[in-house]
């Protein structure tokens, strides 16, 4: 059963408040209902609990694959709270009323609702069920489940449960960020923003109330409180979920796992496409002592390098200690900012900004602030001030963001930081709300908490849109449901080691799950400082991840870490950059369709099972499978999926002769050890579906192509941009066992149009490609497996020459 029990206290982490039944006898479940009204819209009912509470069960059509679920008990007092979920349509239904029941029949799924004893059941359009559990109990007759209806807790409030099956076979995913891994089968989760402290506990700073299951459905809650998810924890057969909420509203969606995220995109908002910029690296000066001359130093090493580089960010120094979010430059260490924004603009850079939303008790601002009432209060009315860095900068007081006032003030703030150029912020903490607060309106902090992610993003993504007559992309670290609005994610604070990597890996895909497409890490680790080998490997997972981000404690340039490291995390780069074709197009993508731009396995494959222990790895788009090494040595197991796999490095590899990357090493390059049949041998596909041992050198990229893909690429440049894509080359790996004579990509401008490019191969090796759309791209062909000359290529008719890869910067 759910337990409902305290919480640690942990000091500047705001924690959620404690849930404690009443007593014995507090848990009170609906057991029995009548048809209030019914129709083409949904059905009323009222329901009646075993202690002889009153309330109305609404049912009603969400969207054409979801219903949506609310119970609202009678002479509950109302108070202030804020809607998340809405439904995009005027959904209808059919009505269905035989004896002691009614049933709501959609398109893709129908809820039957037995009326005594109450229970309700989904069947989705396979015919699968999903019953909800009323009375499960253990041998001592104590219910191991928490069925719909109600919990009186200690402060007279009321907590809401429900409860459905759990098959054997089931898997979990979604409730944002999780660093114990993405697969939530038989944890306890509970969806509460905090400062993480860190990537390896059950703490996160991204909280959503997103579930997603292998069975072919998914439920989302409409609620800012600390719903809890019980998945197969307490009891093996029911998964549950608590909301201390005033009312229980959730939508049941019907579908496969991408169906389902298709729907929570519908029901919240569709994700914001970041500019193609923000696809190039971003480069940090690090949590570290800046200066305008060590930004301009490191701008010209970046150049001086050729490392590709689009956004250079200035970290929390750009502004004196002791005021770290008065967002006004420290004219000591940066006497002339706009000059220097301007002079990095110069050089191709956009600079990235940090803040945060807490005001420093020394801040010239803190007492206009607070006379004017705009931080959050206690019970006792008192300003609320405390400790959000652990003793690295005074106290703080945290703005109230329900307050008009305060909202055009800080609004103001940010304005006059970003009129110097600045083209993004990355917005820090928003996890500190502590339950206890009162808000200006009227709102307290275990129902502003969760939402306060979204107002402070939403506030900043306003600003910049406004000052950049473009975007609103913000760079945060907390979110609850429909933040993907605001563009990009990084996971938090991880430590410079192997695990931290691994749960970084893991809480992006889980990310990935719960409708957030666009997150990075912080490459190398947060805290402390990478061996090479560590920061070569975090580099190429980082710079294979939908956004790429050098950040930490200490130095993060590439170069710094020896010539061996910087020559394999330059290629990495490289790589990236030659990729972003792909890479941008599968982003259009990801926003049209509400599908990851880093799909875990089981997003595709939710009926195989190794495609759920294959937590490690992700296609990046449709065709690419980034498989990171996260232990040293080299050497990692990789799951393949359906189809064959070509190691793919983009080009010649760094120090090695051309067409020598390869899937799997023993003594020579691609000689497969000896008793290790499980290994893949050089210059071979790999099958799939199955499990090989990979051995990568360090220079190589973990990188794997789906054969019978056809791959936009272009040659690789030192900045993503803005502008067309001068040439792209199309690469096209046909696969060995069944040669494909058709192949089809897209190629995305700036603003998304969308141009199909299509590849045909004739019985007499004449290779045509069409394309269809606004762009018109140069085009080169890339087309291994066929001796030089014995291919004839065009494009919309003109003929053109054909590459043979491996071999050349492709």
């Amino acid at each position: 059963m759910s337990s409902l029990h305290p919480r640690d206290h942990t000091a500047y982490v705001a924690p959620p408040p404690p849930l404690v039944p009443a007593g014995p006898g507090a848990l009170d479940p609906v057991v029995s209902a009548s048809v209030a009204r019914a129709g083409a819209g949904g059905a009323t009912l009222d329901v009646r609990t075993a202690a002889g509470r009153t309330g109305t069960l609404r049912l009603r059509p969400a969207t054409g694959t979801a219903v949506r679920v609310t119970l609202r008990m009678d002479d509950v007092p109302t108070a202030p709270r804020a809607s998340l979920v809405t439904a995009p349509h005027d959904g209808r239904c059919t009505i269905e009323q035989p004896p002691n029941a009614v049933a709501l029949r959609l398109g893709a799924l129908s809820v039957e609702v037995r009326l005594s004893p109450f229970s309700m059941e989904l069947t989705d359009r396979h015919g699968r069920s999903l019953r909800q559990v009323t009375d499960v109990r253990d041998p001592n007759g104590r219910l191991t489940v928490l069925p719909l209806g109600v919990t009186e807790l200690t402060d007279g409030s009321l907590a809401h449960h429900d409860s459905w099956t759990a098959e054997p076979d089931e898997h979990f995913y979604g409730l944002g960020e999780r660093f114990t891994g993405p697969d939530l089968r038989g944890q306890r989760v509970e969806c509460w923003g905090q400062d993480a402290l860190g990537s390896t506990g059950t703490r996160s700073y991204k909280a959503v109330p997103f579930l997603l299951s292998s069975r072919g459905y998914a439920v989302l809650v409409d609620t800012t409180t600390a719903a809890t998810f019980d998945l197969a924890h307490s009891n093996t057969g029911a998964w549950s979920m608590t909301v201390p909420d005033e009312v229980l509203d959730y939508c049941l969606i019907s579908g496969t796992p991408a169906e389902c995220l298709a729907a929570y995109r519908d029901l919240t908002a569709p994700a914001l496409l970041p500019p193609r910029w923000a696809f190039g690296p971003w480069i940090s000066g690090g949590f570290r002592q800046d200066s305008a001359a060590d930004v301009r130093a490191r701008a010209r090493r970046i150049r001086e390098h050729r490392f590709p580089c689009d956004v250079l960010h200035i970290d929390t120094y750009w502004q004196p200690h002791g005021s770290w979010s008065d967002m006004s430059w420290d004219t000591e260490a940066f006497p002339d900012p706009r000059g220097l924004v301007e002079a990095l603009a110069g050089e191709g850079f956009h600079v990235s900004l940090w803040m945060n939303p807490h005001i420093g008790v020394n801040s010239a601002h803190y007492a206009e602030a607070n006379r004017n009432g705009w931080f959050l209060r206690t019970a006792s009315g008192s300003t609320w001030v405390g400790q959000v860095w652990g003793g690295a900068h005074p106290d703080t007081a945290l703005l109230d963001l329900t307050h008009p006032g305060a909202v055009a003030w800080f609004g103001d703030r940010i304005r006059q930081a970003m009129a110097g150029g600045a083209c993004v912020l990355k917005t820090d903490f928003g996890e500190a709300v502590p339950a206890d607060a009162v808000a200006h309106n009227g709102m307290t902090g275990d129902r502003l908490h969760n939402l306060y992610p979204l107002l402070y993003n939403d506030l900043v993504a306003e600003v910049t849109r406004e000052a950049t007559a473009d975007h609103g992309l913000t760079w945060g670290r907390s979110t609850w449901t429909g933040g993907q609005r605001h563009g990009a994610k990084w996971t938090g604070d991880p430590n410079a080691d192997w695990p931290d990597l691994a749960a970084t890996l893991r809480a992006g895909l889980s990310l990935s799950l719960s409708g957030h497409p666009f997150w990075s890490h912080d490459i190398g680790g947060f805290h402390g400082t990478p061996d090479a080998e560590l920061f070569v490997r975090w580099a190429q997972f980082g710079l294979l991840s939908p956004l790429s981000r050098f950040h930490g404690m200490t130095s993060r340039l590439p170069w710094d870490f020896g010539e061996e490291a910087y020559t394999a995390v330059l290629h990495a780069a490289r790589l990236r950059m030659s990729l972003l074709p792909h890479l941008h197009a599968a982003a259009v993508e990801s926003v049209r369709t509400g599908e990851p731009l880093a799909r875990p396995m089981a997003l595709d494959h939710p009926n195989r099972p190794d495609a759920h222990a294959a937590d490690l790895q992700y296609l990046l788009g449709p065709d690419l499978l980034v498989a990171p090494l996260y232990a040293p040595g080299g050497r990692r197991q990789v799951w393949f999926p359906p189809g064959e796999w070509l190691p793919y490095a983009g080009g010649e590899q760094p120090g090695k002769p051309t067409g020598e990357q390869h899937a799997g090493r023993g003594g020579e390059p691609g000689a497969r050890k000896s008793g290790e049949p499980g290994n893949a041998p050089v210059g071979e596909p790999v099958t799939g579906p199955a499990w090989h041992r990979v051995e990568l050198p360090l220079a190589t990229a973990p990188l794997w192509l789906r054969a019978g893909s056809l791959l936009l690429t272009t040659a690789p440049a030192d900045r993503a941009g803005s502008a067309p894509f001068p040439e792209v080359t199309a690469v096209w790996v046909r696969p060995q066992a069944e040669p494909s004579r058709t192949a089809r990509a897209v190629l995305c401008d700036e603003d998304g149009h969308r141009t199909v490019i299509t590849a045909r191969l004739s019985s007499d090796n004449r290779l045509t490609l069409r394309t269809e759309g606004p762009g018109r791209p140069r085009l080169r062909v890339a087309l291994p497996g066929f001796p030089h000359g014995a291919l004839t290529a065009e494009v919309d008719g003109v003929p053109t020459e054909v590459g043979l890869w491996p071999g050349g910067e492709w």
